[in-house]
């Protein structure tokens, strides 16, 4: 690297370490670092999941609140900010790197698993029409509106302090509206560990699905079997793939790949409508359409208080929310920088409605094919995903549809570049946050040595997973991931109480009265240190 750099060790230090902690402890006390883990997993999961439901289900309001405000009308990135990225390019990059591996491996094994088995609570019999309708509204309940309505509300409360007021791009900015300069100071440190530990978290579990389904496509298509060796090669290509895209920058690097596999996403999805069973999908898709409205408040308010699914509820509807608001803040930093030139308004829509719909459709085009297959045509999908695993599920599916030559490796290829998409977004604002930036640099890409680093941790950590600690490994870092998104859940409902004055252009105009010095400890990220004579006016204007 020809520029030079500063490691913001308050952040970095403390962040690697403690990860690399619990790796090392997983690996030397495996037992120990199992019941531990799975012990606080489930105290966060039984005695908080009516907490993080409420806090979704407002989250979703608000994003639809804030559109009516007079701040939905304002530019990302302020008055003078001009489009970066075109529509569909922009769509592209949220849709993309909000879908990853996770719906991509969910999108037959859900809906035929609710289908052959429904969770008790539901009290349906399975292999029935009502049952597969609900079938498929649950996993589209779980995978879209409220998974992108999390993303979209950090999204804007980040990305209107980091772009519009110019703060640093770390999730700590947000919490400026209620402690203001604070936020720098320990409390906003810690909250930016724990932001950083939730996101590599969920990023080596959904690195070590994507791995597993990778492997299994490529059994699919070329006959070689999965391996350790061939999940190593895998573990090895994707990391350096997504670790070269996220070098490139965002718009020669991510833009690409994410337009690509937007177009991908888009032959596939026209593909199961056309070659598959185009009625009954469009029919069935219009009944799911009605379920996933009818049951929102249902599904969304579902506790299970008297424990008739037997822990489903806290296993599956809140595990999802808990790993989604582990990647919330750092992604919605992100969303932040690509939607430069839109307003807040569209910023909004775009970033809930649009991924939301699209996921909507992709399950149905897979989950409702495999239905229909197995309904109809006693193509026995689910028992074959029920012995191969959910790896194999997608392919299992398109085994059976025509030109299964040609799609499956397509869909290996999405696989791929969806998580490139995901893990490089997510790599250059690890990179961006645990840096020292000024106000000069807020728009340059982050240092291409910290990138690499990021990528590195990231591939290690999964590689130490899926090969040392194996299946248990993989749990206990998902487990992890969903831990820390507790206490983002909690951080979430106090910067609601600062979303008020936002939206009411109050925050705006006390920021814009800051004396010049003070304006720049913002944009350097630190408390502003009050000389006597400022304080003791601050005290007189305060009686």
């Amino acid at each position: 690297m020809k520029k030079k750099f500063k490691i913001n060790s308050i952040i970095f230090y403390p962040g690697a370490g403690i990860l690399l902690a619990l790796i090392l402890y997983g690996f030397l006390f495996n037992e120990s670092f199992v019941h531990i883990m799975t012990g606080l997993y489930n105290a966060v999961t039984d005695s908080t999941g009516w907490f993080m439901m409420l806090i979704t289900a407002l989250i979703l309001i608000l994003c639809f609140v804030v559109c009516l405000t007079p701040v939905g009308s304002k530019k990302v990135g302020g008055p003078d900010a001009k489009i970066k990225h075109g529509m569909f390019s922009w769509c592209a990059m949220v849709t993309c790197a909000g879908t990853a591996t996770a719906v991509v491996f969910y999108a037959v094994g859900e809906p035929i698993g609710y289908f052959h088995n429904p969770p008790a609570w539901w009290n349906m019999a399975p292999e029935t029409m009502d049952t597969a309708v609900r079938a498929l509204s649950q996993s589209v309940f779980h995978w879209s509106f409220i998974y992108y309505a999390m993303y979209a509300f950090w999204g804007f409360i980040c990305g209107y302090m980091v772009m519009n007021h110019k703060l640093p791009p770390r999730p700590s900015s947000a919490l400026y509206p209620i402690i203001k300069d604070k936020a720098f100071g320990p409390i906003g440190k810690v909250f930016d560990v724990i932001a950083l530990l939730g996101l590599v978290g969920g990023m080596v579990t959904s690195l070590g699905l994507g791995v597993q389904q990778f492997a299994s496509g490529l059994n699919y298509v070329f006959g070689i079997s999965p391996s350790n060796l061939v999940y190593i090669i895998t573990l090895v290509v994707v990391i350096c793939s997504f670790t070269m895209s996220s070098l490139r920058g965002v718009k020669k690097g991510m833009a690409i790949i994410s337009n690509a596999n937007a177009w991908i996403y888009l032959v596939v999805i026209a593909f199961l409508f056309i070659a598959g069973p185009t009625v009954f999908e469009c029919k069935i898709m219009t009944q799911v359409i009605g379920e996933v409205f009818t049951r929102f408040i249902p599904n969304i308010t579902a506790t299970d208080s008297f424990n008739v699914g037997n822990g489903w509820i806290s296993n599956n509807t809140v595990f999802y929310v808990a790993w989604i608001m582990a990647y919330a803040p750092l992604m919605g930093v992100f969303q932040g920088k690509v939607a430069v030139g839109y307003t807040w308004r569209r910023f909004l829509l775009v970033n809930v409605l649009g991924p939301g719909v699209f996921n909507l459709i992709w399950f149905v085009a897979f989950g409702g094919n495999a239905i229909f297959l197995d309904a109809f045509r006693g193509a026995n999908l689910g028992e074959e995903i029920a012995a191969g695993g959910i790896p194999i599920a997608n392919y299992a599916l398109l085994k059976h549809m025509p030109l299964s030559g040609i799609m499956i490796p397509l869909v290996v290829a999405a696989l791929f570049f969806g998580f490139i998409t995901l893990a490089d977004a997510m790599t250059g604002t690890l990179a961006k946050m645990t840096i020292k930036t000024s106000r000069k640099q807020e728009d340059e890409e982050a240092p291409m040595a910290m990138k690499i680093i990021w990528g590195a941790l990231v591939g290690v950590d999964t590689f130490l997973c899926l090969f040392c600690l194996g299946a248990v490994g993989t749990g206990a870092l998902q487990f992890m991931s969903v831990i820390f998104g507790l206490p983002i859940f909690i951080v979430t409902l106090c910067v609601i109480c600062g979303l008020g004055k936002m939206c009411s252009g109050k925050l705006d105009q006390e920021i814009e009265g800051l004396p010049p010095e003070h304006k720049a400890a913002l944009y350097e990220g630190r408390v502003f240190k009050r000389r006597p004579a400022d304080a003791a006016r601050k005290d007189s204007a305060s009686k």
